[in-house]
């Protein structure tokens, strides 16, 4: 009897949940409130937010477990903001949850390391902009962010916790991408860093001034830099066009601090609220003509990229589109830019990789 890989069998069940709409991962935005004010912050500061109690937060993790979710990851903000973190994550740890930790770093101390280690999540994510802390301070306008992010890293993977190291790469610090992968390897952590940044929530195109121009990609991203795929991409269709069609929605979701569901956290359309509803209610027996429209979205309703000669070069994030251009369904400015760039690498430089590379674009949110 022929067994299986792994990776089909993952893919396999992946591909069940989108069939059913089982949100198999989640991501859980604890707050907004953040101790760092980083230059491409994703987040609009809002001090208003009514952000859910601790037994709201543990009502919402149990209402997870029933819709069959198992990846549940906490972002912000900066997650240790919340007082209760440790109580929220040992909720979720005892449901079952398969947990990942989104943070900045700066607040960890050894008695956290310490609940951490018992805890052993999955992994943890660290946001680290820069080789050294003239480059990573300056864009978290934080003096000593740098070196206190670095200690807990150090810390945590001494207590044998799997760290990430996401950096986004932009004009204030793609000159030491080199060096930044070179640092995650001598601090134990697996380095996450590739170009792509996103407008703020509200739409602001701010952020982008610092995002990579054309000339900056060339001269500073290796010829066979592919970067990573978003993972809500269908990138093994054989169709093209099909990559441009992601699973925020049916097989995820983001939940903001007040309760509100959107399909991801890149794509801020409101689909209901869990304070209002349930998330069985907002998901299966009463969605939105939003989540609808978003479930029933095929290539053919695209307006330009499945007959745009750069398909074959493109990574088209929906969540992005809405944000550069307010629709889902129009091209991306910046996946073009991008795309662009892989066409002239392969034209120019002959490299015949069949993978095509995709941008990580990272949450930043001031971590």
């Amino acid at each position: 009897m022929a067994i299986e890989s792994p990776i089909r069998l993952v893919e396999e069940v992946v591909n069940k949940c989108v069939e059913r709409y089982i949100p198999y991962s989640v991501m859980f935005e604890l707050t907004y409130r953040c101790n760092l004010n980083c230059r491409h912050c994703f987040i609009v500061k809002d001090g208003n937010i009514n952000e859910l109690s601790t037994e709201e937060v543990k009502n919402i993790i149990d209402q997870l477990v029933e819709m069959g979710t198992f990846f549940l990851a906490f972002t912000g903000g900066e997650i240790f903001m919340r007082d209760d973190l440790f109580e929220i994550a040992w909720h979720a740890k005892r449901k079952g949850f398969l947990l990942t930790f989104m943070t900045n770093g700066t607040l960890i101390t050894p008695e956290k390391v310490e609940e951490i280690r018992k805890m052993k999540p999955v992994k943890f994510e660290f946001s680290l902009y820069g080789a050294t802390a003239k480059t990573h301070d300056y864009i978290t306008r934080v003096k000593g962010s740098f070196e206190r992010t670095v200690e807990a890293i150090k810390r945590l993977v001494e207590c044998g916790i799997d760290v990430t190291i996401k950096t986004v790469l932009m004009n204030l610090n793609v000159k030491e991408r080199e060096e930044m992968e070179a640092l995650a390897e001598e601090l134990g952590a697996h380095p996450r860093i590739n170009p792509g940044l996103a407008p703020r929530r509200d739409g602001s195109l701010e952020p982008l001034k610092y995002d990579l121009s054309f000339e900056e990609m060339i001269e500073y991203l290796p010829e066979d830099y592919d970067g990573v795929m978003l993972s809500y991409l269908s990138e093994k269709s054989k169709d093209i066009s099909d990559r441009f069609i992601c699973k925020a929605g049916k097989a995820g979701c983001c939940i903001s601090p007040d309760g509100t569901v959107y399909p991801c956290v890149m794509m801020p359309i409101p689909v209901g609220n869990l304070r209002e509803k349930s998330f069985k209610e907002i998901w299966h027996t009463q969605p939105s003509k939003e989540l609808k429209r978003l479930r029933n979205l095929t290539a053919h309703d695209l307006t330009t990229c499945p007959s745009c000669d750069l398909a074959p070069f493109c990574i088209r994030c929906p969540g992005v589109v809405y944000l550069e251009t307010g629709d889902i369904v129009g091209a991306s400015p910046s996946a073009c830019k991008y795309a662009r760039w892989r066409k002239y690498v392969r034209t120019h430089h002959g490299n015949t990789a069949t993978s095509i590379g995709g941008l990580y674009y990272e949450k930043t949110k001031g971590r």
